[in-house]
């Protein structure tokens, strides 16, 4: 099994964090997650991983709650395509989306 890990700076308080592992050309797991910076430490804001042996999407709040999307009709590599291209795109949505949560 092999397994890559980047972080790429979208902003100076932004970044994408993607982590895969695949069995031959096989994705077996991943983590695609977009973080914020708030106060020197990095918050993650969406998630979308394969926990819980499924891939799904995760919003998640500054109060710690999330809301999940079960992404059953993606296959692992369709999902992990999705996940890069999402956050790519609407970071800045999600961002604001947490920021007026988190003001509240």
């Amino acid at each position: 099994m092999k397994r890559k890990e980047y972080v790429y700076l979208l902003s100076d308080t932004d970044r994408k964090r993607h982590i895969h592992s695949r069995t031959g050309k096989k994705i077996t797991d991943f983590l695609v997650q977009y973080e914020v910076l708030i106060e020197g430490k990095w918050a993650p804001v969406v998630r979308y991983d394969t926990a819980h042996g499924y891939a799904h999407k995760d919003m998640l709040n500054p109060d710690g709650s999330k809301q999940k999307v079960i992404l059953g009709a993606y296959g692992y590599e369709a999902a992990l395509s999705l996940a890069d291209l999402d956050i790519n795109q609407n970071w800045k949505a999600y961002k604001a989306r947490y920021m007026r949560r988190l003001a509240k």
